[in-house]
């Protein structure tokens, strides 16, 4: 994480400029139009009506159903016909001719040919295909068809324009009849694939607001209520805490103070995408450091020749909307803002303010309790996916109160789950409470605790708890309504959420009598997520674990063994365990980062003579980013020279540099092309066919491979940084480490964001300083210092991407699971939240 308070950089004002992707910016749309009707929805999936782009009207309604609908309708009843539908003939059949407009027709014409071809993408078709399957499997009595049902179920409540209603009312029928046949607990049981593998529900629903955004507008938009208001808005990282801003600003001013520069870079994206006016206050000492966006320029200067804004007045900020800052600069963006608008027109959105209060002491606990003591804003956001609760800080809220007369205090809580994250124990099974705990009073205490954290819930294995609902149910060891047949009224209140509820709530009764066989019997039937069998091969002779460049070449074979340790089980991330990373990167946390790297270079079974060749490469390209660097320092130094004898431009084209600037930038270019080029054959690559080949019995397409191109490797390889870095490069791993050459890291921070990196190791506190997606993580046994609160911030960086990918976090040591699912004994982040959040 880079806590350091300085200005922007010029890749940093570049990288904001780049447009978001469409979908991204319907969201970022959603949510500002969503500050006034908090109950938008918005629907990307087209209807016949708007994939032909035509008016609306019931006659033509009629005719694309008589034309399109009916006959895939008349085809369903007739193989499978598990119902009497009425209504198959009540399309356009009555309509006297001639009643369609002769441009309508013409317009069907035209794109008949598109819609017989797109039928995967128009709603209606969709529709009628789950029908078809649903009543196939109905007509064969096989348990298949309750797929299609709950599907059905939850995609009509899709809020898509014209939908056909014949269409409709014959689903309805279908779904009614076949809910009428329907075993609620057959729903549960198959919950994982009905529900949590299900792309046809995430696909097709509305995009809405979350629950915690829809409080939080609400709170801001009660026009007669004028009463300073400070906010405690807790909800789980990634679901869009970071973006609300973009709705509050459409009708305060906001300043977003962030401690990750990354997190105000991310919204300064989002933001200019949708055209916000901001501004920027990064390592400010005065207000004169403080810089416009040109949408937010007031006064400014043209270019001449081009028209475009040439100079920005950034003194004016009367058009900001979004203030980004960091802690340093909090009091004089402050000031800034309050000199063109009034204080009760801003809201201060402080995000993360937990960063840096699990250490006893920090560089930035000064300047935290300065500004909180300072500021004059009496609105104020206080944004973190563990803030501590109203209970355990109340005297930072009785200091806001008596500095703000009439001040109201307002927490905003969510849990919003709608995938699941398991947590696995370093053996490699899920971590579920009846697993965890063999006592009854140690369950007791860890629900007490989920209840209140129920954010906690999305960490829980959805497989695991049905398994465990179903054999308590059938044993008999459940209170009559907790029945399942019983809890659940109707399949549309059996989801994700509802589903971890109902486990927390057969914990909370769980008897003492009954649970020690309970545990006896889960505990034995559990079994690791992934057990693949590996194929019986040689593995090779692997890079040596000690300082590489030193490595002492002898002979050797070509193959030999590499010994395995029995505790490295599910860690060899590079050879046999490669498989299990799925779907995206994998971030690996450890506090020693360097250390995990080089594990990885030993593990990673490369043959010595592969490694030999590899490392004469890196020794030439060595020697040549050495002499870069001299040339480099050389030009810096006549740069310096040249610029004092400058006195109008501030630059010049190469042609105008001195004799000795010009044979040092070709000797820089002749340089350049002496970089050898490095890569490992597929084997050596992770999950690459030839790779999962090797180390597995099957391939699995779901593994997730790098993609590092090859000027990338040649920026890398013409650095002068540490070998052990080039080396996991090429297998597509990258450090984030304190000291790291700075460009080093912008490409490991370009090739995260782009997900074309295997496997980041970095240190916890990196956590607050990225979005990117991860899909898997590791918890290192060296984290052991690591607060609970910052832990759920650590898996926080987990399952933010697509919905229907498969996600873990696989804590190398089981202690740090106890500790989670407890009240711990000492809260230190609160401590200090309570001594510097205050007076």
């Amino acid at each position: 994480m880079d806590l350091t308070q300085r200005k922007l950089t010029r890749s940093e004002w570049d990288s904001i400029e780049l447009p978001v992707a469409p979908n991204e910016k319907m969201i970022l749309s959603l949510i500002c139009d969503g500050f006034s009707n908090i109950n938008i929805k918005k629907n990307s999936t087209a209807s016949m009506f708007s994939f032909i782009k035509i008016e609306f009207t019931r006659e033509m309604e009629g005719f694309l159903y008589d034309k399109y609908f009916k006959p895939v309708i008349q085809d369903i009843l007739k193989k499978y016909p598990v119902i009497t539908w009425t209504h198959v003939d009540g399309g356009a059949s009555s309509m006297k001719s001639g009643q369609l407009k002769k441009i309508d027709m013409l317009r069907i014409q035209n794109v008949d040919a598109n819609i017989q071809t797109s039928k995967e993408i128009v709603y209606e078709f969709i529709l009628l295909e789950h029908a078809k399957n649903l009543a196939k499997y109905l007509t064969k009595n096989k348990a298949k068809y309750a797929f299609y049902l709950y599907t059905l179920i939850h995609m009509r409540k899709a809020s898509i324009s014209h939908v056909n209603t014949i269409v409709q009312s014959f689903v309805n029928s279908l779904i009614e009849y076949a809910n009428a046949k329907t075993d609620l607990t057959h729903i549960v049981k198959e919950a994982v694939h009905f529900i949590e593998q299900n792309k046809y529900i995430t696909t097709y629903e509305d995009k809405a607001l979350y629950v915690h955004q829809k409080q939080l507008f609400s709170i801001f938009n009660q026009k007669a209520n004028t009463h300073p208001k400070l906010v405690l808005y807790s909800a789980p990282t990634g679901t869009g805490k970071t973006l609300s801003p973009l709705g509050l600003s459409m009708n305060y001013r906001i300043i977003f103070v962030c401690v990750a520069r990354h997190i105000g870079l991310a919204l300064a994206k989002s933001a200019i995408s949708m055209e916000k006016k901001i501004a920027f206050a990064f390592g400010c000492e005065t207000a004169s450091d403080i810089r416009l966006h040109y949408f937010a320029a007031a006064d400014y200067t043209r270019d001449y020749r081009s028209g475009g804004i040439r100079k920005v007045d950034n003194s004016n900020g009367i058009k900001v909307e979004i203030m980004i800052c960091d802690v340093q600069s909090y009091l004089t963006a402050m000031n800034y803002m309050l000199a063109f608008n009034g204080a009760e027109t801003i809201i201060t959105y402080w995000d993360e303010p937990t960063i840096t209060l699990d250490y006893e002491t920090h560089f930035l606990h000064d300047t935290i309790h300065k500004n909180w003591v300072e500021n004059k804003i009496p609105n104020m956001v206080l944004s973190c996916a563990t803030l501590p609760k109203e209970s355990e800080i109340v005297d930072t809220l009785g200091d806001f109160r008596m500095r703000f007369d009439g001040a109201e205090i307002h927490s905003v809580t969510s849990y919003d789950c709608k995938k699941s994250i398991p947590i696995m124990t370093k053996d490699g099974y899920c971590a579920v409470p009846h697993t965890m705990y063999s006592e009854h009073g140690e369950l007791v205490e860890c629900v007490r605790h989920c209840i209140e954290n129920k954010t906690l819930l999305r960490y829980f294995d959805l497989g695991e708890i049905v398994k465990f609902a179903f054999y308590v149910n059938s044993n008999g060891l459940v209170e009559s309504h907790l029945k399942m047949e019983n809890y659940f009224g109707q399949i549309e209140d059996i989801h994700m959420n509802s589903l971890k509820i109902y486990y927390l709530e057969l914990l909370q009764h769980m008897s003492q009598e009954h649970y020690s066989t309970v545990y006896t019997y889960m505990k034995s039937k559990q079994e690791k997520p992934f057990s693949k069998q590996l194929v019986k091969s040689v593995s090779v002779d692997s890079v040596p674990f000690k300082k590489m460049d030193s490595y002492e070449l002898k002979r050797t074979q070509s193959e030999a063994y590499v010994p395995q340790s029995a505790g490295s089980s599910g860690i060899l991330l590079t050879t046999k365990d490669a498989y299990t990373l799925t779907d995206g990167p994998t971030i690996f946390l450890s506090e020693d980062a360097l250390k995990i790297g080089k594990f990885y270079t030993q593990q990673s079974a490369i043959p010595l003579t592969v490694y030999q060749d590899i490392m004469k490469k890196i020794v030439t390209n060595n020697k040549v980013s050495q002499e870069m660097e001299e040339i480099e320092r050389a030009l810096a130094l006549l740069d310096k020279s040249d610029e004092s004898k400058k006195t109008k431009a501030k630059e010049k084209d190469d042609e105008n540099k001195s004799q000795d600037i010009r044979e040092l930038y070709k000797k820089l270019d002749v340089l350049r092309k002496k970089i050898k080029y490095i890569s490992l054959d597929a084997e050596y690559v992770p999950n690459t066919k030839p790779h999962q080949e090797k180390w597995t019995s099957t391939v699995n397409s779901q593994a997730f491979c790098p993609n590092i191109d090859e000027d990338t490797v040649k920026t890398i390889m013409g650095l002068h940084i540490e070998d052990t870095l080039k080396l996991l490069l090429l297998l597509g791993i990258g450090l984030f480490i304190a000291d790291a050459h700075p460009e080093y890291l912008e490409v490991m921070k370009r090739l995260a964001q782009s997900q074309d990196l295997f496997i980041i190791i970095a240190s916890s506190d990196f956590v607050f300083g990225t979005n990117y997606n991860f899909c898997h993580g590791f918890i290192g046994k060296d984290m052991a210092n690591m607060t609970q609160a910052k832990t759920i911030q650590c898996l926080g960086r987990i399952g933010r991407s697509n919905i229907n990918s498969t996600y873990t976090v696989r804590f190398r040591s089981d202690e740090f699971i106890y500790n989670l699912f407890k009240t711990p004994d000492e809260n230190v982040e609160t401590n200090n939240m309570c001594r510097l959040f205050s007076s």
